[in-house]
C-alpha cells in the first residue's frame, strides 16, 4: 500500500548523488522509492540490493542527457526484490559479459576471471557440473580468447570457488568502471543497466536467463584499469 504522506509535492529532476530533498533533484533509486511508496531514499526497500546499487552506480555516471532514458526502468525498479542467493550473481554475469566486450589486456584477465567464478558458482542452481559451462558464458570468452586461456589457467590453479563477502558487488564495480571508460560510455551504461534490469524480471517469472540484449557495436577500450582495482583480487579470494 501507498503511503501518500511520503510522496514529494514535485516530482525531482534526475540528478547525480543522493538528495535530501526532492526539490534539489533526485537520482534514480529516489524515483524509485517514490514509486513505490516508500520513504523517500537511494535505497529503497522495494529493489533488489545489488540492482539498486547498479543503478546508483550508472546514474551517477552517465551524462545529464542520458540520464533521463533511465526513467524507463524506474517502474520495473520499483518490484525487483527477492531473496534469491544466487540472483545476485546472475546480476554480476550481466554485468561482467557487457564489460568484457570493452575490455584492455589487463581488466580483460580479470574480467574473464570474474565471468568464470560466476559461472560456476552458478551451476549448483543451474543442475550443472562447474566444467560445464553455460553457452552465454563460452560465447562471452571467446571473444576475448586469450585472456579466457589466462583465466582458466588462473582458475584452475586456485581451486573450486566460493561465494564470499562483496564478491559480487566487486565484480559490478569494476564492470562499470571499464564500460565507463569506453567511447561509447552512455549507450554502453544504459544498456548494461537494462540488460540486468530485464534479466531480473525474467528471473522473477521464472524465465532463462535472458540472452545479451546490448546496442550497438563494441569499441575498444580507451585506457585500462590499474592493476590490482579489477575483480581478480576479490576473485582470487573466492577461489579455493
Amino acid at each position: 500500500m501507498h503511503d501518500d504522506s511520503t510522496f514529494p509535492d514535485v516530482l525531482p529532476m534526475l540528478a547525480v548523488g543522493r538528495h535530501r530533498d526532492p526539490r534539489d533533484g533526485g537520482c534514480l533509486m529516489e524515483w524509485v522509492s517514490v514509486l513505490a511508496g516508500e520513504r523517500w531514499s537511494d535505497h529503497p526497500a522495494c529493489t533488489h540490493p545489488l540492482l539498486a546499487h547498479l543503478a546508483r552506480s550508472v546514474n551517477d555516471r552517465v551524462s545529464d542527457a542520458s540520464r533521463h532514458a533511465l526513467l524507463d526502468l524506474a517502474p520495473l525498479l520499483a518490484g525487483a526484490r527477492s531473496g534469491v542467493p544466487s540472483w545476485s550473481l546472475e546480476i554480476a554475469v550481466v554485468t561482467v559479459r557487457h564489460a568484457l566486450r570493452r575490455a584492455g589486456a589487463l581488466d580483460g584477465r580479470e574480467l574473464a576471471v570474474a565471468l568464470m567464478t560466476l559461472d560456476r558458482l552458478l551451476a549448483p542452481p543451474d543442475g550443472r557440473e562447474p566444467a560445464e559451462m553455460r553457452a552465454a558464458t563460452a560465447e562471452a570468452l571467446a571473444t576475448v580468447p586469450t585472456a579466457a586461456a589466462w583465466a582458466e589457467d588462473f582458475t584452475r590453479a586456485m581451486g573450486p570457488p566460493r561465494h564470499v563477502r562483496g564478491l559480487t558487488r566487486g565484480i559490478v564495480d569494476a564492470s562499470v568502471t571499464t564500460v565507463s571508460a569506453s567511447s561509447d560510455a552512455d549507450d554502453a551504461l544504459v544498456s548494461m543497466l537494462t540488460d540486468a534490469v530485464l534479466t531480473y524480471q525474467e528471473l522473477t517469472v521464472g524465465g532463462a536467463v535472458a540472452s545479451d540484449r546490448s546496442r550497438g557495436t563494441t569499441p575498444e577500450r580507451l585506457h585500462g584499469t590499474p592493476r590490482g582495482t579489477g575483480p581478480a583480487l576479490s576473485v582470487a579470494a573466492a577461489q579455493g
